[in-house]
C-alpha cells in the first residue's frame, strides 16, 4: 500500500500549467511538483482539526475535485486515520484510480475507476453505509462497491488532513490541484452526487459536516464553509504551494438554482468529454481538445412550455420562445454546436412550432434573468424531420440561452468556417467507410443525432478514408475541427 515520497523523485511526466483569470469554479489548492522536487521540500497539507463532527459514525460521503500531476502515483487526498490503522477513513489515488479506505474497525478498501494520467480534472466520491455498501464513484459514475458489516466507522483521534497521509505527515504527498472538498454524515445517492458535483454549495446543506471551496487568494487559512469550525491551517508555509485558478467543471453561485446540470471537460471520459446527451431539450457537442483545461457546465430553470416575456424589441408579433432557458458557465474558450429538441425543451407542455423556415429559428441570450433577450444567431440546420434545431459553433459565455421562432427571421445564419466549403464527404450514404477531403491536421468525430460519440480519428492527409465502426443504419454527424473552428457534415449509413 505504501510508496514513500523518495520514490517519486525518479518519476517525471508532462504536467501542463495555465495562469489565467479566475474562472466560475474559483480557486484551488495547488502543490507544484517541479518546485517541490527541486528543493527536496517537506510535504505540505491542511490540518483541519479534530472536531468530533468529523467522525460521522454509520454513514459517510467523501467528495473532491482533483487535477493530478501523475495519477499513477500513490497519493493521499483527504482523511483522518491513526497509525494503528483500525479507525477513520481515507481517500486517495493510485494507478489512476479512486483509492478509498474506511475502517469499522476492519479495513474496507476499494480501488476502482480510470482517469487520465495527467492534466485532467476529475471528480471522486466514496460513500459508506454500515450494514449496506461502500461505493466508489468517478465523475458521478459508480466504478466499484463492496458489502459492509453493521459496524460504524471507528472513531479516529487524528485531525482531518487534506493533501497528505493523515497518519504520516511526511509521506504520500498529493501533487497537483485540489478543489471542492465535501464531507457528509450520510450516504449520498448517485443521483445526489451528480446533481451537485458541478455546483458550488451554500454550506448549509443538511448533513454537510465540512466543506472547503478553496476560493482564497492569500494566506494559509482554509475556512470551513459549513460554519462547523473545521477550519484548516497550512503546514508548512512553503513557496511551492499556491491558491491557483481552478478549471474543475464547477459553475458559479448562479448555477446552484439550475437543474439537470451537466458538463464537458477533458477529464470526463475518454469518449464523452466533448458532448452532453440530455433529456431536457439541449444537447451540445463542444470543441475541447485533449489535455486542455477548457470546460463548460450548464443547467436549466425547469420551466415548461413557451413564453412571450423578455423578448427582443425587433421580433414579429407571433414570436415565441421556450420558457426553459439554459444557464452556461465556462472556463477558457469553448465553442459548441447546440442541438435544441423542440418537444423535450418544452417539458411536456406546448412547444415551439416545428418545420418553419430554417432562418426563423433564433438563438437568444441574456446576461441575467431580469433583462430582455438579444438574438445572436439563426439556426444552421434542421434535423429529425424539423424537430431538432442546430446552431453551429456558438462561442459560449456565462449567460442564459434559449430558442425562439416567429413568422420572420430576426438574426443571420451562423457562418461556417471558410475552409469548410472545400470539405466533401463521399459516398453518402456510406456502407463500410467514407472519404473526406481537405482534412489535413483536423480532428474527426462521428456522432449520432443525440450527440453520442462513436468514433474519432486524426486527419493527416488532404484526402483520407475512414473505416466505420459497427453501428446501426441511420443519420449521423461527422464533426471536423481545425484549431478553434469546426464544421459538421451529415452522413447517412446504409449497410
Amino acid at each position: 500500500m505504501k510508496i514513500k515520497l523518495t520514490l517519486l523523485f525518479i518519476a517525471s511526466v508532462l504536467f501542463l500549467t495555465q495562469i489565467q483569470a479566475q474562472t466560475p469554479a474559483g480557486n484551488s489548492f495547488e502543490i507544484d511538483y517541479p518546485s517541490w522536487n527541486a528543493g527536496t521540500q517537506p510535504p505540505v497539507y491542511f490540518d483541519c482539526g479534530i472536531n468530533n463532527l468529523l467522525n460521522t459514525g454509520n454513514e459517510l460521503t467523501m467528495e473532491v475535485w482533483v487535477r493530478l500531476y501523475n495519477s499513477t502515483w500513490n497519493q493521499k487526498i483527504l482523511g483522518k486515520v491513526t497509525p494503528s490503522f483500525d479507525n477513520g477513513y481515507l481517500m486517495g489515488v493510485q494507478l489512476g484510480q479512486n483509492y478509498s479506505e474506511i475502517w469499522n474497525p476492519g479495513l474496507n478498501t476499494i480501488q476502482a475507476g480510470s482517469t487520465p494520467v495527467d492534466s485532467a480534472w476529475v471528480h471522486y466520491a466514496t460513500t459508506f453505509g454500515s450494514g449496506g455498501q461502500m461505493l466508489c464513484y468517478v465523475n458521478g459514475e459508480q466504478v466499484g462497491g463492496l458489502p459492509l458489516t453493521s459496524n460504524a466507522i471507528a472513531t479516529s483521534s487524528n485531525p482531518f488532513i487534506i493533501g497528505v497521509a493523515p497518519w504520516d505527515l511526511s509521506n504520500f504527498q498529493m501533487f497537483g490541484q485540489i478543489d471542492e472538498v465535501r464531507l457528509w454524515s450520510l450516504v449520498r445517492t448517485q443521483t445526489e452526487i451528480k446533481s451537485t458535483m458541478h455546483k458550488q454549495l451554500l454550506g448549509n446543506e443538511q448533513n454537510l459536516v465540512a466543506y472547503y471551496d478553496f476560493n482564497q487568494t492569500t494566506g494559509g487559512l482554509l475556512p470551513d464553509e459549513t460554519g462547523n469550525g473545521n477550519n484548516g491551517t497550512i503546514s508548512p508555509a512553503a513557496a511551492y504551494w499556491s491558491w491557483s485558478s481552478s478549471y474543475a467543471a464547477v459553475g458559479n453561485d448562479m448555477m446552484y438554482d439550475m437543474v439537470d446540470v451537466n458538463g464537458v471537460w477533458f477529464g470526463k471520459d475518454a469518449t464523452l468529454y466533448n458532448y452532453v446527451t440530455a433529456t431536457h431539450g439541449l444537447n451540445i457537442i463542444a470543441n475541447i481538445q485533449p489535455k486542455t483545461f477548457d470546460y463548460a457546465v450548464y443547467g436549466h430553470n425547469d420551466s415548461v412550455g413557451v413564453s412571450t416575456s423578455w423578448l427582443p424589441a425587433t421580433v414579429p408579433i407571433d414570436f415565441k420562445r421556450t420558457s426553459r432557458e439554459w444557464y452556461f458557465n465556462k472556463g477558457g474558450n469553448i465553442a459548441a454546436d447546440l442541438f435544441f429538441n423542440l418537444s423535450t425543451a418544452a417539458g411536456g407542455s406546448d412547444s415551439l412550432d416545428k418545420n418553419l423556415p430554417l432562418q426563423n429559428y433564433t438563438l437568444l441570450v441574456r446576461d441575467s434573468s431580469t433583462q430582455a433577450f438579444a438574438p445572436i444567431a439563426a439556426a444552421s440546420s434542421l434535423l429529425a424531420n424539423g424537430t431538432i434545431v442546430k446552431f453551429t459553433g456558438v462561442n459560449l459565455k456565462n449567460k442564459y440561452y434559449c430558442i425562439g421562432v416567429g413568422s420572420t427571421a430576426i438574426a443571420s445564419i451562423s457562418p461556417e468556417p471558410a475552409w469548410s466549403k472545400s470539405i466533401s464527404i463521399r459516398p453518402n450514404p456510406a456502407q463500410q467507410n467514407f472519404t473526406l477531403t481537405n482534412i489535413s491536421d483536423a480532428d474527426i468525430q462521428l456522432f449520432d443525432l443525440s450527440g453520442k460519440l462513436f468514433a474519432q480519428w486524426k486527419g493527416t492527409n488532404e484526402q483520407q478514408i475512414f473505416e466505420l465502426p459497427s453501428i446501426e443504419n441511420g443519420s449521423y454527424f461527422v464533426r471536423i475541427t481545425k484549431g478553434t473552428e469546426s464544421t459538421t457534415k451529415k452522413l447517412m449509413i446504409q449497410k
